[in-house]
This record gives C-alpha cells, structure tokens and sequence, in this order.
C-alpha cells in the first residue's frame, strides 16, 4: 500500500488512538481525536463541492489546526497549501491566487492581512476564520456542521499531497506539489535513520509553511511518535516545554548557547565536520549563526535546527568563492543535522 497522509492517521488511530499525538499548549490531542477531527474537515470539504485534488489554503502560525486541515484533505484527497505567514498581504494574495485555492482558512493574527488581501482573492469561494469574525464562519462552528466520518477516499501515487511554496528571492514564488510517491520515498525511511519510533517525543517548532516544519513533523507522526508543538520558535518556551518532561529527547535541543556548545570540548582528533556538544550531550538542531574561535576549533551555528559544527584547523570548507559555505553543502548538513533520539 502507497504513503499517504490518510493512512497515517488512519492506521496510528487503530492502533494507537488513546494515545497522545500532539501536545500543543496546554491541550493534549489523541490519534483518536485528531482522526475525527480530520474526517469534520474531509467532510466540510466535500460539502463545499471540492473536487479531488482541489487546493484549499491554511494561513496561520503553528497549531493543531494545520493538521486537521492536512489530513482532512488528505482523506478527501484536497490539497492543503501552506501560505507563509511573513510575507506581505499582496505577497499571501498572489499565493492563494496561484494556487486557485477554493477554501481559506485564516487565523486571529492575520485577520488585518485578510482585510487588505479580500478584495484581490480571485478563485476563494468561502473564508473560514479560527476564531470568530464579523462575516465569516468560525472553523469550530464550520467544523461542528460535519460529521466525524472518514469520506474513504483514496490517492493514488502521483497526487499531490501538500504544496509548498519557494520564498520568491530570485523571482515570483512557486508552488513545489509534493505527490505521495515523493514524500513517500522520503519521509517514512528517514524516520528509521534518525532513530524515531512510537516511544519518540518530538518538538515540532519550526514554520509548518516550511518543509523543515511541515515535513519534519510528518517523519516522526508516520512513525506513530507523540508531537509537541508549538506556535512559533521562542527559545524560552522551547526550554519551558523541555523541561518537565524526562522522556523528550535529549538532543531535540540544548540547554546551552551553541556557540558555548561547542567550545565545551577540544576538537575531535578525526578530520572535517563534526557535531559539538557539551559536556551534558549538545543536541543536533541547528540555529544560523557566525564562526567562533574557541581554542583549536572553530564553531558554526547553522539556521534550520541547534547544532554547532566543528571544523579542525587546517581543514578547507565547500565555499562558493566568496568565503560563504555552498548551499549544498549547507543542506547536507541540515539533512544530517537532524535529532537521533
């Protein structure tokens, strides 16, 4: 049986479904939970007429909502498409717009940036709010209209399952239409690699707009892990959520500056990169950052997760000419900076 998004809710709620699958807050939602709140969605999407392979919009910071919009769709076979929510309002409006997206979910924050965008929506038929406005429906009212059923359909290997949008640095943003056989090639054998598995908590504090949030998230719920997620990246929440909970994984994140991380031991004897860590185990989640001189070792912080990389003196780094570390290279360490567990 191919990957879907579907089949990963569908099969951790049989075997799983009184367990938790996201902790957001306060609030602890189980498969079982999260299952029924998807089919809501799947079935509000087909009321709404949506064909298969409709996109539908989600513009909001993290929250349990992006998922059930994720999987609804995946069980109707609709398209969610994750807008970034820093971009401008003409910037959200030409993504909605290119994506021809039927249905816009919006979130309390963004409600002055819907405002300014409304009138420029050209293929959005119905704007549904998290939270309540003036004129248009509440999700929780939106929702509560649908039964709790999953609709059954199916997805075939070339679908797509969830676009994603480039940053539009060298031009107009573009739409990366993620199929099941892509995401299925990837996501549920990288899961093994880094050690995940249905014991497993996992932090999910990246933009879920980002395939670093989004498809991060997705590796560790199609092992059947328990997510903690969180709105946005505020290093004293992330510390907050790590530390009453003995099981969350040590390496998740670090307690310490990384650039203090890595000046916590002398440099490893074996050539070129490695991980730094303090003397209590760093973490291999990276932040951007700049180069420190500690001793014999140089430290790098890098953006996408907290791990310091370690270089020994000597040694030459992928640069593109100007001094700047490539951006392969950069993304072969993101790929491999990623927790183990």
């Amino acid at each position: 049986m191919s990957w879907t998004l579907g089949r990963i809710v569908r099969e951790h709620t049989r075997g799983r479904g009184d367990r938790p699958m996201i902790t957001y807050g306060e609030r602890v939602i189980t498969w079982s939970e999260m299952d029924a709140r998807s089919s809501r969605v799947a079935q509000g999407l087909l009321a709404a007429g949506l064909a298969e392979q409709t996109r539908v919009a989600f513009l909001d910071k993290n929250g349990p909502e992006y998922f059930e919009v994720l999987f609804g769709g995946g069980k109707a076979n609709v398209v969610n498409v994750a807008v970034n929510w820093r971009l401008t309002a003409a910037e959200m409006a030409y993504v909605i717009n290119d994506a021809e997206a039927k249905i816009l979910f919006v979130g309390p924050d963004f409600l002055g940036h819907l405002e300014e965008m409304e009138g420029s929506l050209k293929s959005v038929e119905k704007i549904v709010v998290l939270g309540a406005h003036a004129r248009h429906e509440s999700y929780e009212a939106w929702l509560a209209r649908h039964p709790a059923d999953d609709p059954g359909r199916t997805s075939a290997p070339d679908d797509v399952a969830m676009q994603l949008y480039t940053s539009g640095t060298t031009g107009l943003p573009k739409g990366a239409m993620l199929t099941n056989a892509s995401l299925g090639t990837l996501l549920p054998y990288v899961g093994s690699f880094w050690h995940f598995d249905e014991t497993s908590v996992n932090l999910v504090c990246m933009p879920l707009f980002h395939i670093g949030g989004s498809g991060w998230a997705l590796v560790g719920m199609g092992r059947g892990c328990h997510s903690i997620l969180v709105r946005e990246f505020v290093p004293q929440e992330i510390l907050a959520a790590r530390a009453p909970s003995p099981s969350f994984p040590p390496r998740t994140m670090s307690p310490k500056d990384p650039a203090r991380a890595c000046s916590a031991r002398p440099a490893s004897p074996s050539p070129g990169w490695r991980f730094g860590s303090s003397s209590r185990g760093a973490d291999k989640t990276v932040r951007e950052g700049r180069w420190e001189r500690s001793g014999r070792a140089r430290c790098r912080t890098s953006r996408a997760t907290g791990a310091s990389l370690r270089r020994r003196p000597g040694r030459s780094t992928p640069t593109d000419g100007s001094g700047r570390v490539t951006r392969a290279f950069s993304m072969r360490t993101a790929i491999s900076s990623s927790p183990t567990g």
